[in-house]
């Protein structure tokens, strides 16, 4: 019930903004009653932050799986950035929650706090990337990809968008033009979305 509960939010939330009342929304989408509603959340703050831990730490728990075969720091951060990027591309729906919820999904219990800083400290101690408080080079990566994915949920970007972002954030990181291209534009594995996991569930919600 809980799940069925953060999907129908993630639908109502997208559709509507996370700055609105969605109680009532959620309710009716989810076809329970209010009772019920409340033997799992309080208020609409709550299930915001549920949609948006569960949405986001179940894509980067994938997205960490998968960028850890590479060796080379750049790759990885590269790799997981244009993952997140395509999986906006390929459904509206998140990339929709996520230009609405913007910060939400960085708050302290996400997985990016975790996955992200062994990746630019390596970097760092490579000598691949500039110098700089690993605060700032995660605030950077998470920022250039929130600004991108609100540029991919207006319909605007170019088809080689995700990765003509991914160079930009590389150069920023300290590789020169050649090298970030070279990596940004590699081959990219897709991730896998199985059926069991939020995105897909509530896209099916939508779709009926």
């Amino acid at each position: 019930m809980r799940a069925r509960l953060v999907e129908c939010a993630l639908v109502v939330f997208a559709e509507k903004g996370v700055g609105a009342n969605v109680i009532q929304d959620v309710i009716a989408t989810a076809q329970v009653s209010q009772g019920t509603f409340y033997n799992y959340f309080r208020t609409n703050e709550e299930l915001l932050a549920a949609v948006a831990q569960e949405l986001s730490n179940e894509l980067l728990e994938s997205i960490e799986g998968s960028v850890n075969r590479y060796e080379d720091p750049a790759a990885r951060i590269a790799h997981g950035v244009r993952l997140y990027l395509h999986r906006a591309r390929d459904f509206p729906l998140f990339a929709r929650f996520v230009t609405s919820a913007a910060f939400h999904l960085a708050s302290p219990s996400s997985l990016i706090y975790d996955y992200l800083p062994p990746h630019l400290e390596a970097g760092f101690a490579s000598g691949r990337f500039l110098e700089m408080p690993v605060e700032v080079a995660v605030d950077l990566v998470s920022g250039f990809a929130l600004a991108a994915i609100v540029r991919l949920a207006s319909g605007e970007a170019g088809d080689d968008y995700p990765e003509q972002v991914v160079s930009t954030l590389l150069r920023a990181l300290g590789l020169d033009g050649q090298q970030a291209r070279d990596i940004a534009f590699a081959p990219l594995q897709a991730l896998p979305v199985p059926r069991i996991s939020l995105i897909s569930r509530a896209t099916a919600r939508l779709e009926d």
